[in-house]
């Protein structure tokens, strides 16, 4: 068995969490206002159960992409991943955070964390994802990187969408 640095795998898994965890956001924003039901925990859990799943097949697109000569380009895909990571974790931090803020803060200042938190949040979140697209394919000329990027990209941005139409297009 081969040693592999911390960095060789801490940067695939923390990108392969964050699309993950998105995605079952995604699946819960997918569902969010179509049940006017009291006690919807379930439904809550299985919408959020949806998207992770959509996203885990999202994120096997993405891996497909990336094992085109992966021994040789898996330095600059962990560089990318890196870049991706740096734009991507600070947004994650600041969407935790309200979460928080809105979990443990007594019922009308956790109500303002969702308006003036998790709603921007969810409406800049397109814009980040871009943006970390960009920050991976700077200074790569790899169109395999370029590849990757945009897959995950499209996969994490079509989450919600494709959970939506699969499985909450009625409102029960």
């Amino acid at each position: 068995m081969t040693w592999v640095p911390a960095q060789d795998v801490m940067v695939p898994a923390l990108l392969a969490a964050l699309a993950v965890t998105d995605g079952a956001f995604a699946g819960f924003r997918a569902a969010a206002g179509r049940n006017a039901r009291i006690r919807r925990r379930a439904y809550t859990v299985t919408a959020a159960g949806r998207g992770a799943a959509v996203a885990l097949v999202d994120l096997a697109a993405t891996a497909a992409v990336s094992l085109a000569d992966l021994g040789r380009r898996y330095p600059a895909l962990l560089a990318a991943g890196a870049r991706m990571l740096a734009v991507l974790a600070p947004f994650a931090v600041l969407v935790v955070l309200s979460i928080g803020a809105y979990l443990l803060l007594p019922t009308r200042e956790g109500a303002l964390m969702v308006v003036v938190g998790l709603g921007p949040f969810t409406l800049a979140r397109p814009i980040v994802v871009a943006g970390a697209v960009a920050a991976a394919c700077l200074g790569s000329r790899d169109p395999v990187i370029w590849a990757a990027a945009v897959t995950a990209a499209v996969g994490v941005l079509t989450v919600e969408p494709l959970v939506h139409r699969r499985w909450y297009r009625e409102p029960l």
